[in-house]
Parts: C-alpha cells; structure tokens; sequence
C-alpha cells in the first residue's frame, strides 16, 4: 500500500483540481493521472469497500480516455465514488482529520458531477 505522503499529496490534488463550490480546473488527462495515483494507494487492500472503489474508478479511468467520454455514465461513477467514500468516512473508525478529508472529497465528486 501507499505511503500517508502519497494519500496526502492526493487530497491536496483533488483540492486544486475540483475547487471550491462546482468549478473545477481538471482535464480528463489530469483525471486519469490522478485515478492511476488512487489505485496505487488503494492496491492491496482487499477489503469490500475499496474494491467497488477500485472498480469504479478504473471505470471513470476508462471512460475519460475515450475521445466523447459518456457523460451521463461519468456523472453516475461520480456520484457513485462520492456515495461510497461518504459511507467510509461515516462508517469506519478513522481519524477525525481523515474522516474531514474524505468527507470533502465526497462533497466535491458531488459537485463535479454537476459539471457533465
């Protein structure tokens, strides 16, 4: 599994990417970037809540390296990944900075997925 480091710099980039509110700066590469680097961190660990994560992001991987992405399906992964890592952060024994962190990322696939 992925240093803390690694999962730092991640939230920090989904920060930046996603904005404040419903703007986001993030092109489907810079997408697809930041997925491989999410997979990297959640390899190895088996447990049933990250591995329908991992199966939907490396569907949202897939379908932003299509040249015409279908959008309803983006907007679905999203709010999707968003349902889930909302019910790990609720529902596990994190600390409360993580718990934050992944609440906020939860928010934010929300509001992203407004954008397709």
């Amino acid at each position: 599994m992925a240093s803390h480091a690694l999962d730092q710099r991640l939230f920090e980039q989904m920060q930046t990417m996603f904005g404040e509110g419903s703007s986001a700066t993030a092109s489907p590469t810079d997408g697809v970037q930041l997925i491989t680097k999410w997979l990297t961190v959640l390899e190895g660990d088996s447990s049933p809540k990250t591995v329908n994560i991992e199966e939907k992001l490396k569907e949202l991987r897939g379908q932003l390296q299509f040249v015409n992405p279908d959008a309803d399906r983006v907007r679905e992964l999203l709010m999707s990944l968003a349902e889930h890592t909302n019910q790990i952060a609720q529902g596990s024994d994190l600390q409360e900075p993580t718990v934050n962190k992944l609440s906020d990322l939860a928010l934010r696939l929300q509001n992203f997925s407004s954008q397709f």
